[in-house]
């Protein structure tokens, strides 16, 4: 599973937000069939990837959990960090439906390769409102420095720019940034989510106005 997509599905379960269609939560299917098409994506020079579903009762394959099992000096963090990272991997269970899908771009400047935009459709029918993880995250890793291997990269996690909720990671290395943002809304149990890599606040917005609206109209 990709970054973004992982990361994309980590938010999606630890986001309790407001307005996106329908009273009654989504079947697997529908979260299928919810998600934009290439047609439909509003950001020009982007390709789509394929769909990838997860069933809340299949736990088969990569885990939010294993985000901070990979991440490069998770060790240095402090603890309280660490515990709001590792909070998150409990969190892809609670989900009875979800389908994803990948958006490239053109190859750019950036070192960090092509922008990409994650779409996420999912829902959950019961369960409490788990916005308080990603609270959690945002004031526990306000912002760290990391140290491996004789290089240092500095994370910083705020509060995304839009009308959503969400969080944006701030990563610098070696004199160059990058950013990832995730901004997401929930109405009735079904989620709508949209991460960006290389893409600013707004176009993330703009991608997430164009899903919660394709969402709305089941």
């Amino acid at each position: 599973m990709r970054t973004t997509t992982l990361i994309a599905l980590t938010a999606a379960t630890a986001l309790g937000l407001s307005a996106c269609g329908g009273s009654e939560p989504l079947t697997q299917e529908q979260t299928r069939d919810a998600l934009l098409t290439e047609s439909e994506f509003p950001l020009d020079g982007f390709t789509a990837g394929t769909i990838t579903e997860h069933d809340g009762g299949d736990d088969s394959g990569d885990s939010a959990g294993d985000l901070l099992a990979g991440f490069p000096g998770a060790e240095e963090l402090d603890q309280e960090c660490q515990d709001a990272l590792s909070a998150l991997s409990s969190l892809d269970a609670d989900f009875e439906a979800s389908s994803s899908l990948d958006f490239t771009g053109s190859e750019g400047d950036s070192p960090f390769g092509a922008p990409e935009v994650t779409v996420v459709v999912a829902s959950m029918k019961d369960g409490d409102n788990p916005l308080d993880t990603v609270e959690g995250l945002n004031s526990a890793c306000e912002e760290v420095t990391i140290e491996e291997e004789g290089m240092s990269m500095t994370m910083k996690f705020e509060d995304i720019d839009g009308d959503a909720q969400g969080t944006k990671i701030t990563m610098e290395v070696m004199g160059q940034s990058m950013e990832l943002a995730v901004a997401g809304r929930e109405n009735g149990g079904n989620y709508a989510i949209a991460t960006g890599m290389g893409v600013s606040d707004d176009e993330v917005i703009e991608v997430l106005d164009a899903q919660e609206s394709k969402i709305s109209d089941l």
